[in-house]
């Protein structure tokens, strides 16, 4: 993609332009993964004969049922009805189900998936961060649209109506406010939760310190804070729309009290209603007056006053007990990346995931992939990740003899929409609800016949079986299909990025 077309596509905050099409063919979409103009109202859409799997408060499967969406919203659940003036769609035989929520994801890291894999651990340990680095050091702006548009697309693809995008791999202004557009573009809901503090001053041919670099990683200047401001501005001023703005403050393991309650403070006065980190427990407890000096820091966070219903904590791993207290306490949330997270097996400060634990402790916790550079895009897989990993600790073998299949999906569905703060608009199928709605065929010899449509969907679904996908009540899949999605198109549009971001990559050398 041109610089002059990007421009020109980035300033009409219309996906088509990027997605074009082939010779001969239809016309371009009007608006990312949809059939109409971006903000145009959704039209009707009566889905008939569904076997309905609720996911609400008693996990109700409901047999056979019409849903009616209108507006946006699921205007009524029930046996015939009437609904002439909207598009009829024959569910009989399908599963109607929440939109999924993935509640960590880095989706600007689907540029490089297959470079690095945690089927490697220690490869991938010795590897990661200077490939970050480096590559967030190379990446233009052209490059960050791109990648969150497609990732943005991939976790629609999978069923996943909403994530919470932490977006920590942009280190100007420019590659900030692309990488926004372009996973806005997408129309994916959510959070875009842009990392501050995240200057680089390198670029290819560099040689440069890794004290430099890590100094420069970790430091929230001013800059940053007028990056805040025009992603509000030209971006997120629309409070109703499905996708919002979140930040994600410095990291605040080791760093003094006053420090970090400056940053927060700050933060929060810019209005948004999601502060999300990455919280992992330090090797050692860090000096007297610092975040870290106890366990993960929570407790550390709580008595600065700092905790609230906005703190989202990705992983987690190993919190106490008291610490998830403080969280239900204080109505912060966790996600625990269930797949990524296997091999913190191997480094015993961390230890296995967090996420049974904290629901058990009544804590809103969700699951998400975390990295699509390293782990699959198939979310039933992770879904079931979020079971298999409760049997590596003692704890979490205990809470799991009680789980039946709802439990699990839980953490995508109606538990991950509340660990996202999004609890009362999504995560149910229920009237008055938006409709992010996921249809899945069961048609494939794979797909179980018997059981419950929480066992079936738990156990045996899979990407492939992701027949229609609705965000808002707007179709965004259908019949297996991305609408308005030229998929070759943007795979050679990565391919040849990954090519030159390689070569750049390679130019920079980091000294120790």
């Amino acid at each position: 993609m041109s610089r002059k077309a990007f421009l020109r596509l980035s300033g009409a905050g219309i996906v088509a332009a990027a997605l074009g099409g082939k010779a001969g063919a239809q016309p371009a979409p009007r608006a990312a993964g949809a059939a109409m103009p971006a903000g145009a109202a959704p039209r009707r859409t009566l889905i008939r004969n569904a076997d309905v799997l609720t996911m609400d408060a008693q996990f109700r499967e409901l047999h056979a049922v019409d849903v009616l969406i209108d507006d946006g919203r699921i205007a009524s659940i029930g046996k015939n009805i009437a609904a002439a003036d909207a598009e009829t769609i024959d569910a009989g035989g399908m599963i109607l189900m929440p939109g999924m929520v993935d509640g960590h994801r880095h989706l600007w890291q689907c540029v490089d998936a297959g470079r690095l894999i945690k089927m490697d651990p220690s490869g991938y340990s010795r590897a990661y961060l200077g490939w970050q680095r480096r590559m967030m050091a190379c990446m233009t702006p052209e490059d960050n649209y791109l990648v969150e548009l497609i990732g943005g697309l991939q976790a629609i693809d999978s069923g996943v109506t909403t994530v919470l995008d932490f977006a920590h791999g942009q280190p100007s202004e420019e590659t900030a406010l692309a990488a926004a557009r372009g996973v806005r573009d997408s129309g994916v809901s959510g959070w875009f939760t842009y990392q501050l503090g995240r200057a680089v001053a390198f670029g290819p041919g560099s040689t440069v310190s890794m004290a430099r670099v890590h100094a420069d990683l970790n430091t929230t200047t001013e800059q940053s804070w007028k990056t805040v401001e025009r992603l509000q501005k030209e971006i997120f001023s629309d409070g109703t729309s499905p996708l919002q703005l979140g930040l994600a403050p410095s990291n605040a393991i080791g760093r003094s009290v006053a420090e970090v309650r400056r940053e927060w403070e700050r933060a929060r006065g810019t209005g948004v209603r999601m502060l999300a980190a990455h919280l992992h427990k330090p090797v050692k407890p860090t000096a007297p007056g610092t975040i870290g000096q106890r366990d993960s820091g929570i407790r550390d966070l709580y008595e600065a006053g700092l905790l609230g219903p906005d703190y989202h904590a990705s992983h987690g791993n190993r919190l106490t007990t008291d610490e998830l207290g403080l969280l239900r306490e204080t109505g912060g949330m966790l996600c625990s990346t269930v797949v990524g997270e296997f091999p913190y097996m191997l480094t015993p400060h961390m230890m296995a995931s967090s996420h049974g634990r904290a629901r058990h402790a009544g804590v809103a916790a969700g699951i998400g992939i975390d990295g699509p550079l390293v782990v699959q895009q198939d979310f039933f897989e992770h879904v079931r990740g979020a079971f298999l990993s409760l049997f590596l600790e003692p704890e979490g073998r205990d809470i799991v003899r009680a789980y039946k299949s709802q439990d699990s999906l839980d953490f995508a569905t109606a538990l991950g929409a509340r660990a996202v703060r999004l609890g009362d608009e999504i995560g149910t199928v229920a009237v008055g609800r938006r409709a992010d709605l996921v249809l899945l065929r069961t048609d494939r010899i794979g797909f179980a016949m018997q059981g419950s449509l929480a066992d079936r969907v738990a156990n045996f679904a899979s990407l492939a079986d992701v027949d229609s996908v609705w965000i808002a009540g707007k179709a965004r899949k259908r019949n297996g299909t991305m609408l308005g999605v030229d998929w070759p198109k943007l795979k050679r549009e990565l391919a040849a990025a990954q090519q030159r971001l390689a070569r750049q990559m390679a130019t920079i050398t980091f000294t120790a």
